[in-house]
């Protein structure tokens, strides 16, 4: 018993001061999002159907230049050839988001789920496109959704943390990090590694052992995580910014 009082002591006095470092870097810069691109920096974009190759090599290359309005009519003279294919959907998503035309945005990545409802890529997307628009609920239902198809998708758990500490303020993250620890300590390291630390240092590496633990977890114990955190957890109000694009 008194080791576990020494535990929660030293477990607070690490929340005040990891929330102490949000809330300065908070204040000096928007933080930051993940955004799934369209395929830069790994092999998606090389399983695409041979036909479809080109359509990918231009739509990378537009990405990389950042020729948002080009990529977008690129996206949609393809949908236009292969209505059919998710990629073009998500890109035309990609383009439209950057864009800052987030409805238009949100109804691309539906269409690439209504192709393709597994694409944890376009659910977080998705998710941010939702979130930028005021509809934070729905954004942590969609980033959920991600996490649920993939637990090891570490963008959308960031984003699920980022997302709750930026409508719910430093009370409602340390009310939550008390009420995991309370139930389970492992939930609270992990949800304290993705929600702050990883947010602090962007570094992927930060997330991996949290990802580790994530993944072993069963059904159970994700539902219990997430009832915590949106049902038990989440309190109407006490947000500290309000969103915008420049957080996509």
């Amino acid at each position: 018993m008194q080791a576990r009082g020494l535990f929660a002591r030293r477990f607070a006095c690490r929340v005040s001061l990891v929330l102490l470092v949000l809330a300065a870097v908070s204040g000096a810069a928007p933080l930051w999002a993940a955004a799934q691109t369209f395929g830069i920096e790994d092999g998606r974009a090389a399983h695409a159907a041979r036909p479809h190759a080109e359509w990918v090599r231009e739509a990378q290359a537009l990405e990389r230049r950042r020729d948002w309005a080009s990529l977008l009519t690129w996206g949609r003279d393809w949908v236009a050839v292969h209505a059919g294919n998710p990629l073009a959907w998500f890109v035309q998503g990609r383009a439209l988001g950057e864009l800052g035309r987030l409805p238009e945005a949100i109804a691309a990545y539906r269409q690439t789920l209504k192709i393709d409802p597994a694409d944890v890529w376009a659910l977080n997307n998705l998710g941010n496109a939702q979130r930028d628009s005021g509809n934070v609920r729905e954004a942590i239902q969609t980033y959920q959704r991600a996490v649920e198809v993939d637990p090891g998708y570490v963008a959308a758990w960031h984003n699920l943390g980022l997302t709750f500490y930026l409508t719910q303020g430093e009370a409602g993250v340390a009310r939550v990090l008390r009420q995991l620890d309370a139930v389970d300590p492992k939930l609270a390291s992990v949800w304290r590694t993705l929600a702050i630390d990883y947010t602090l240092t962007r570094d992927e590496r930060v997330a991996q052992e949290a990802v580790r633990v994530l993944r072993s977890l069963g059904a159970a114990e994700r539902a219990r995580l997430f009832r915590i955190l949106f049902d038990e957890g989440w309190q109407s109000g006490g947000g500290v910014f309000e969103f915008g694009h420049q957080l996509a």
